[in-house]
């Protein structure tokens, strides 16, 4: 366990057909931001999702090739391999029901809104375990 003050609270919308992870990444690049918290909303119009299977140590991926509303968007940024790396898990819905899974790729389709909620310090991932990279807390 490991214990963070909230230094700001940055805000970040991502505009039709860019990409949510490198948005952020870049976001954060700029700002100099070592650890974070995520959340979001918006609406994308196609993404790549992946869920752990623990057996195979591996994630399975599938893709979502039409536009869902992004009902909810939360994860984190850590600092891997000296770069900040963004780990989002998502919920995507419809009319037709709702997917969720681990964010691989995803690009708007109308907007993001992204609350970047920057902590105090760094967070480091770099502890491996079970095919997983995990953080270092």
């Amino acid at each position: 366990m490991k214990s963070f003050d909230i230094k700001r609270v940055i805000l970040l919308r991502i505009d039709r057909g860019e990409e949510v992870i490198s948005s952020i990444v870049n976001a954060c690049e700029r700002e100099g931001i070592k650890a974070a918290l995520i959340n979001g909303i918006g609406l994308l119009s196609r993404a790549k999702l992946a869920v752990f299977v623990p057996e195979k140590q591996a994630y399975d991926s599938f893709e979502v090739d039409k536009p869902m509303e992004l009902a909810s968007l939360m994860g984190n940024v850590s600092i891997k391999d000296g770069r900040p790396f963004v780990h989002l898990h998502v919920v995507l819905g419809d009319k037709e029901g709702s997917v969720a899974g681990h964010l691989m790729e995803g690009y708007i389709g109308g907007t993001g809104e992204i609350a970047i909620l920057e902590l105090k310090g760094e967070l480091r991932r770099d502890l491996e375990k079970d095919g997983l990279t995990l953080l270092n807390i």
